[in-house]
């Protein structure tokens, strides 16, 4: 495994790594790598959809697993996929090419959609929309995606980087957002919107089902890694009395030198640390779109079997 930072450690490239025979220990150390990182990349792998799983499930539990595309008799795709079915081990599916898989495209299979995201724009994200999403997401080139790309933002290199009296006026001081994917996904297919908004969120840790949580600014994942979730996209409003706040968290934290742009090649994959990055599609055009397939999957890292944080964002986030 040969390790390479990329622009002075806001992201990781791993080398002489293979998904497809690659040891439990050696998962591992990629994880650690992941939590200590926050974006991980890994070039040219095979793109089989079963191996690609089956990596990123001995990283942590899969959490979309109920949104991937799949009819487990035939391995074709569908498109109403059973919520209450079970993920099949992927190691035990007879093609892995033909492995169910979540897709972000907007291409279509016999006049139907195939994946999400098919159109519009995807603004600064994560997939840490509440405590209770996955924290961890997983991207692999797929087809066509050939000269497109994916910016991340790296949370924690800002806030190392960030002036004492900056850092100061973040401490203690908590956010409160609303799920908004009419916002950071503008132009998303009708279907999909109405499909995310009638999922915002555990009642227990949000305020019922409208998509409403708090979030500290400054946070430390599983790892020990430390930095701000500021997830302006999300109708933002941070809770101070510091009316300059949010704007000069938003002006420090958005500098080109804290981004990592990854251009596609076949096979590459991009690991993310959500709590503690945002990242962005920079190419929206219809017809990239409708070609570009790029796999998607989420994974649990922090907000797994980490009961102490958990508890400390429920002393905020219910009333």
């Amino acid at each position: 495994m040969k390790l390479t930072s990329i622009n002075n450690g806001v992201a990781l490239q791993i080398d002489e790594f293979d998904i497809t025979c690659a040891s439990k220990n050696d998962i591992n150390k990629v994880l650690e790598h992941l939590k200590k990182n926050l974006i991980v990349v890994i070039k040219k792998q095979d793109k089989s959809p079963a191996f690609f799983t089956n990596f990123v499930s001995n990283l942590g539990p899969i959490s979309n697993y109920t949104q991937f595309r799949w009819d487990p008799k035939t391995g074709k795709e569908i498109y109403n996929p059973d919520p209450n079915s079970k993920m099949i081990d992927p190691l035990l599916w007879d093609d892995p090419t033909t492995y169910p898989v979540q897709r972000v495209t907007g291409k279509k299979i016999d006049g139907k959609k195939s994946g999400i995201f098919g159109s519009g724009i995807l603004d600064w994200h994560a997939n840490l929309n509440g405590l209770d999403r996955a924290d961890g997401v997983a991207l692999q080139g797929y087809q066509d995606c050939e000269n497109t790309s994916t910016t991340w933002l790296n949370l924690a290199k800002a806030y190392e980087e960030m002036p004492t009296d900056l850092k100061n006026r973040c401490e203690n001081v908590f956010c409160e957002y609303e799920y908004s994917p009419e916002i950071w996904a503008s132009g998303l297919p009708e279907t999909q919107k109405q499909a995310m908004l009638s999922n915002r969120g555990d009642g227990r840790i949000t305020r019922g089902n409208t998509g409403i949580y708090r979030m500290w600014l400054v946070q430390e994942n599983i790892a020990g890694t430390k930095g701000i979730y500021f997830y302006t996209n999300n109708k933002c409003k941070i809770i101070s009395k510091d009316q300059k706040l949010y704007e000069d968290l938003k002006n420090f934290i958005f500098q080109k030198k804290y981004m990592y742009t990854h251009e596609y090649e076949l096979g590459d994959i991009v690991l993310s640390d959500q709590l503690l990055s945002l990242h962005k599609r920079d190419q929206n055009d219809p017809e990239i779109l409708e070609k570009r397939i790029l796999h998607r999957l989420t994974f649990r890292i922090s907000n797994f079997g980490n009961p102490s944080w958990i508890s400390l964002q429920n002393k905020i986030n219910i009333d």
